[in-house]
């Protein structure tokens, strides 16, 4: 099954414009962090979410929400981190293998908050994988 290509932004941040190469690691030492989308009115969305980063990219995961439903109608996506933001492109990868694997790292990451929420999910949440725009 083919990968569904999500949104893409391009953030003016004081000035400029964060493009390049995001420091993962530095979003992998991170507890929370925002996603960035637009609502079908153009109002931006701001919301706090997990994230675990490896192999060069930095994963989330959402059930139904609307910042989901934004990225999946092609809005702009950007990463929040401390005052600044970066470009992403998001992607919905398919793939088993990386979704265990992600599950995996929230589950080392968040240790038992991450326990306990998994407990109570009806179905199995959607990755979205990051990657710097």
């Amino acid at each position: 099954m083919k990968p569904m290509i999500c949104g893409v932004i391009l953030l003016a941040v004081a000035g400029s414009v964060r493009a390049a190469e995001i420091d993962w690691p530095r979003f992998q030492q991170t507890d929370v962090i925002q996603i960035l989308t637009q609502d079908e009115d153009g109002d931006r969305r701001e919301t706090s979410v997990w994230i675990v980063t490896f192999d060069g990219h930095g994963y989330v995961r959402t059930n139904d929400s609307r910042w989901l439903a934004n990225i999946r109608r092609g809005s702009t996506v950007a990463l929040r981190l401390g005052e600044e933001e970066f470009a992403v492109a998001a992607r919905e990868p398919n793939d088993p293998i990386i979704t265990a694997r992600v599950e995996e790292q929230f589950k080392q990451k968040y240790g038992f908050m991450q326990r306990v929420m998994s407990t109570f999910r009806m179905r199995e949440p959607t990755v979205l994988e990051l990657t710097a725009r």
